[in-house]
């Protein structure tokens, strides 16, 4: 047995330190690599497994949003197709009757105060002559105006009445005196 070992590290001196270092580093980055690679397939399997399962989820919950969104629209084609053509209930609270729409519009953007947008809500509230406007209290001016929405309840409609009256009965010089003399037509 002693001959055997000594034969073993007369081969090993022989062989050299220099050889067995490089062997040793080489055998080294040789299961590094291979750890690294074995490790790299191993986990882009999970992350694909993980992906799938994120994706799926998300597919799901995509499908949901878009029936949502289907559903939405539909409901509000109903309801665009229901309220065509009608005034809102707080329009027309206090109002007796709802004025017939005359045979031409007169021009409400001559009173001052009145622009395109606010004609159209008065139009959309049955007001389309000035007559009309000169029958509807301030009130429900306000009312129509603050149904719209903030950017409109900054409009005052306090003069719209009594300008509308001197338009509806002809008075256009007097109308015009009292535009100029008003400031944007407030009394």
């Amino acid at each position: 047995m002693n001959t055997l070992v000594s034969g073993l590290f007369s081969a090993a001196e022989s062989y050299g330190k220099t050889n067995a270092a490089f062997e040793i580093i080489l055998m080294l980055l040789i299961s590094f690599l291979l750890g690294y690679l074995f490790h790299y397939f191993l986990s882009k399997k999970a992350r694909e497994n993980g992906y799938r399962e994120k994706y799926e989820a998300l597919s799901g919950k995509f499908k949901k949003l878009e029936s949502d969104y289907v559903e939405c629209c539909s409901e509000n084609e109903i309801l665009k197709k229901e309220s065509r053509g009608k005034i809102s209930e707080t329009m027309v609270r206090g109002i007796a009757k709802i004025p017939e729409k005359p045979q031409q519009n007169d021009d409400l953007k001559v009173v001052e105060g009145i622009g395109p947008k606010i004609e159209r809500l008065l139009n959309d509230a049955g007001i389309f002559s000035w007559k009309q406007l000169a029958e509807t209290d301030v009130e429900k001016l306000e009312l129509i105006l603050k149904e719209a929405g903030p950017r409109y309840r900054m409009h005052n409609p306090g003069s719209w009445p009594l300008q509308a009256k001197m338009a509806a009965e002809g008075k256009w010089k007097e109308l015009e005196k009292w535009q100029s003399e008003h400031k944007h037509g407030r009394i």
